[in-house]
């Protein structure tokens, strides 16, 4: 038959596709609210749902195979009871509805134990809801509590929901004061916040700050230990001992200074172990001392391989603020310049040396004029037109003006940038770059620092990363710390795989 035929109708104008499929769902969706025709009920704690085997298996492989599977005793039974935690049953109404009429109310209570239904009976677009939600509400849970949960569940689910884990382990790690605030931050599991303490990009205002979240956290874990029934006073004390042997092992605490050194005397878990304590000041002391043999020493022990690294503190004595308010009126090509006054070294023995730096912040590109290029050989004269260039780029200038500068010496940079979810001001993002500066090698450009679209006047969707009432002020942090000839730059990894 010729194809030109079949295609006749096709082209006929009297031919309309009709879409009814709202009503198709409504019916579906009558069949759960009236509980109409059931063939099987589904029995989660004190509470029976009666349901459609035909529904369950559209909708998970899961429920297909244990309802159709001659192999499961579930494929021959009309009532099945399923085994699910407290938090689960109390939205598995909503998780059986999802179902039926493709719908669902999510919140920062009940998305992580929606997600974990979802998981177990292998819901994937159910799955895909409950990630995109977390996503978009990172800044929300960490402020209200269910950033640690979800971080530790995802964690236990990797590597499939990887980009949450990612997007949490980033949060906490450059907003750990604002998680440190949170009601769940107690919970955290002693591994997780053990590979915490060992980061270098910890965003902080001072290592003295970090031991106090610390101290709160082991506090708690041993009031919990002491109200535990059943466990001897003998197996109580040796269990706190070794949750604050291997944690506070992984502070850093030749990075406070002598008097932060100090007041952790006072502070009230030292009494827990004075001795622990003292030689672990000791390792500060004896850095700020110029002790060179004994900080060697310390630094070949697995435990004092970081001892000796910076990490982002945000302190003035190491960070400059730069901020550009009314952003939307800022040219293209504009640079905004700062001069910033640093530290030459961490120690205190050290003599100090103030070291300029002379920072210029482009964030709607670089323009370079047009030149004429001059060439001399011998007698001949020889020119080359240069044409002007656009880099689009939102760049970060970092140039030493310290003109003493005595060999190379190694700086870490870092560049953090403000943003805001859910009307929550935070870091949203960190560049950080280790740098070899010179008296012939003065200038380091970090390009990138941010998409060049997002920033750009045109642009229609508005920035995460301008905040204010107005949402048009743009904050970044500089941060710059010298890398003495202690530091480790390899960190173990913030991930659980």
């Amino acid at each position: 038959m010729d194809d030109s035929v079949l295609d006749t109708s096709s082209q006929d104008s009297s031919v309309v596709e009709m879409n009814n499929s709202c009503s198709v769902l409504h019916k579906i969706a009558n069949l759960y609210a009236e509980q109409l025709m059931s063939d099987i009920c589904l029995v989660v704690g004190n509470n029976r749902y009666p349901a459609h085997r035909v529904i369950l298996c559209a909708s998970s492989e899961v429920f297909q195979v244990m309802l159709m599977n001659a192999e499961w005793n579930e494929s021959r039974e009309s009532v099945i009871e399923l085994k699910e935690d407290p938090c689960c049953s109390m939205v598995f109404p909503q998780f059986l509805k999802y179902l039926y009429v493709g719908q669902i109310r999510i919140s920062l209570q009940t998305v992580m134990p929606m997600l974990a239904l979802a998981d177990k009976y292998n819901i994937k677009d159910l799955v895909q809801l409950c990630v995109d939600y977390m996503l978009k509400h990172i800044a929300k849970a960490a402020t209200q509590g269910y950033l640690v949960s979800w971080l530790q569940y995802t964690i236990s689910f990797s590597p499939y929901h990887q980009e949450v884990t990612d997007a949490c382990q980033r949060f906490m790690k450059w907003n750990l004061e604002i998680v440190a605030d949170s009601k769940d931050f107690v919970d955290l599991d002693i591994i997780i916040l053990i590979v915490l303490l060992q980061q270098n990009d910890l965003v902080l205002k001072s290592e003295f700050e970090l031991f106090t979240y610390v101290e709160k956290w082991i506090l708690f874990r041993k009031q919990q230990i002491e109200t535990e029934a059943n466990v001897s006073p003998e197996e109580q004390v040796r269990q706190i001992q070794q949750i604050l042997e291997c944690t506070v092992i992984h502070i850093r605490f030749a990075m406070m200074t002598p008097n932060e050194l100090a007041n952790l005397l006072l502070r009230p878990i030292v009494s827990l172990n004075k001795a622990f304590f003292v030689d672990l000041i000791a390792i500060g002391m004896c850095y700020h001392s110029g002790q060179e043999e004994r900080v060697a020493e310390i630094r070949q022990t697995d435990a004092g391989q970081l001892q000796f690294t910076p990490r982002l503190y945000t302190t003035d004595v190491w960070g400059l603020s730069m901020s550009i308010p009314q952003f939307d009126k800022i040219e293209d090509f504009q640079n905004v310049a700062a001069l910033f006054f640093s530290k030459s070294n961490l120690s205190e023995f050290q003599e100090d040396q103030t070291i300029t730096w002379e920072l210029d912040f482009f964030p709607r590109g670089i323009r370079f004029n047009r030149a004429k290029l001059i060439y001399v050989y011998n007698i001949n004269i020889q020119s080359v037109d240069i044409p002007e260039a656009i880099l689009k780029t939102v760049r970060l200038r970092v140039t030493c003006k310290d003109e003493n500068l005595e060999g190379e010496q190694r700086f870490k940079i870092g560049v953090l940038i403000t943003g805001v979810q859910n009307q929550i001001t935070h870091i949203r993002t960190v560049n950080e770059r280790i740098h070899y500066f010179s008296r012939t090698n003065r200038v380091l450009n970090i390009d990138h620092l941010l998409p060049y679209e997002e920033l750009e006047l045109c642009s229609i969707k508005l920035s995460p990363h301008l905040t204010g009432d107005e949402r048009n002020t743009l904050t970044i942090q500089v941060i710059i710390a010298p890398m003495g000839p202690y530091v480790c730059h390899e960190t173990p990894a913030f991930d659980f795989k």
